[in-house]
């Protein structure tokens, strides 16, 4: 089985090679990237069957690059450091979604899924386009307040801010009483009800609305300006994502 290594820090790339090598004999690495557009360039040529994909990358994240792959057959599975983007990961059909470190273990019983999925031909191989046709961005979403349930046009969102088990809503002025809605529920459940490419995260605390930023401060780890005047912080980790999500609006 031919596989692909993708994931912008090259010691994670060395680190999977020497576990690949040593645990799973039945993958062979057809090619290793830290650079998501040139795996994008290899991939038609290589055709491989097998994807070991990293999510937190600059430029362009895994699912970034997931969706420019367009219609190709292969089976995935995500490296990452992070655990928030699993129910996301698993919309994919991502055969599993394995947590740095690694343990070897885990990548043995990976590597197994993916060669018993591609014996029986499984239907759930990676299929972007219709991953795309079936899971729609909502252009309304309804939020639980108390005994109400407001229903919010997710353009009027300039971004939401989260405080433990809430996050507030803050919106265009004259939607809602105050110009901000507060629910009980985690950044992260806000970022899979809206499941939309326009809203990044520029800080763990922060879910920014792109279309409403009027300008980015490029100071050691920056700010972003929105359309009302809100300043919000952006993590340093995150300057240079957002930057390269900028470029591509």
């Amino acid at each position: 089985m031919n596989a692909f290594l993708l994931d912008d820090e090259p010691h994670c790339t060395d680190v999977l090679r020497v576990m690949l090598e040593r645990h799973c004999p039945e993958i062979r690495i057809a090619g290793i990237f830290n650079d998501p557009e040139l795996a994008l360039e290899a991939l038609e040529a290589i055709k491989p069957d097998l994807l070991f994909l990293d999510i937190e990358m600059p430029r362009l994240n895994g699912f970034d690059f997931l969706q420019r792959c367009g219609n190709f057959p292969m089976q995935l599975i995500f490296t990452t450091a992070y655990d928030q983007y699993a129910v996301r990961a698993f919309k994919f059909s991502a055969l599993d979604y394995l947590l740095k470190p690694i343990h070897p273990d885990e990548l043995k019983q990976a590597v197994q899924k993916a060669l018993q999925a591609t014996s029986i031909a499984r239907p759930e191989q990676l299929d972007i386009a219709r991953y795309l046709k079936t899971v729609a961005m909502p252009d309304r979403i309804g939020l639980p307040v108390g005994q109400e349930l407001i229903l919010l046009d997710v353009a009027e969102i300039l971004y939401c801010v989260s405080d433990g088990s809430y996050v507030t809503f803050h919106v265009m002025p004259g939607i809602a009483k105050n110009d901000r809605i507060t629910v009980s529920k985690s950044l992260r459940e806000i970022e899979e009800l809206l499941n939309n490419p326009g809203f990044f995260r520029v800080h763990q605390s922060y879910l920014v609305n792109l279309k409403r930023i009027r300008k980015i401060i490029r100071s050691d780890g920056g700010q972003v300006v929105l359309t009302d005047g809100s300043t919000l912080p952006v993590a340093r980790g995150k300057k240079a994502e957002l930057l390269g999500v900028i470029e591509r609006l």
